[in-house]
């Protein structure tokens, strides 16, 4: 549809250009009773973030919107470990190091990380033994997990300019991956973007899943609010 495609004669462009609507549009991904999710053009509905609360970060991309990631934190799932061990796996939670751009791309659905990020991402999340098949999973295989040993593996946080990204393994361990030679396995959501968009980095839907994303391009910036249980059960208009 090339709703977005970033040159003049687009259809967002367009609409924006005849002075239909503000030049921001927002969307959320969520199922629902009525869609997957909604589109919303020309503002913000605070109806489909969480309090109706949106951060925003500066959109630092030129062709593609972007946000500047400065760290990814690796934290050890609590409600796995016991009390004493919980607060020492607080203070051992894994910051690495990023500064680099990350392209927003609704058609990647899953997060594409730089080769230098990958590496430090597989080998703090499989320094921990108590991991069930972490190196398989490294290793773009897809394996069979139970539940709680999905749950074992930690949350990661994207971290922004004063915003958070967060996603727990459930978003980045995928069940049901066309990947998957079988219906109970689980494949890792996170691959190498080798040179994908310039940097390799891209935040697709397994992130964005998890926000309502606004794109305001007046003001160049882009905004995360908690997605609602509203997002997808909005009437059309």
């Amino acid at each position: 549809m090339g709703f977005t495609s970033g040159g003049d004669e687009d259809v967002f462009a367009s609409l924006v250009a005849a002075g239909k609507c503000d030049n921001v549009w927002a969307i959320c991904m969520k199922e629902g009773s009525k869609s997957n999710g909604t589109i919303t053009i020309g503002g913000v509905d605070e109806r489909l973030s969480v309090g109706g609360k949106v951060n925003y970060v500066p959109d630092v991309g030129f062709g593609f919107h972007s946000v500047q990631v400065e760290s990814i934190t690796l934290t050890t799932s609590k409600s796995h470990i016991g009390k004493e061990k919980k607060q020492l796996m607080a203070s051992l939670s894994n910051d690495i190091p990023v500064n680099s751009a990350a392209i927003l791309d609704t058609g990647t659905n899953i997060l594409l990380a730089p080769t230098n990020v990958m590496n430090s991402l597989q080998s703090s999340m499989c320094s921990d033994s108590s991991l069930s098949q972490c190196d398989a999973l490294w290793k773009n295989e897809c394996v069979e997990l139970t539940k709680e040993e999905v749950d074992a593996y930690p949350s990661l946080t994207m971290n922004l300019d004063g915003t958070k990204l967060e996603m727990s393994s459930k978003d980045y361990l995928l069940l049901g991956s066309p990947l998957a030679t079988k219906s109970d396995q689980y494949c890792l959501g996170i691959r190498d973007g080798g040179s994908a968009g310039g940097s390799g980095f891209i935040i697709g839907d397994t992130t964005m899943r998890n926000y309502y994303l606004v794109f305001d391009l007046a003001k160049k910036q882009i905004g995360w609010g908690p997605v609602s249980g509203n997002c997808g059960n909005v009437e059309a208009s």
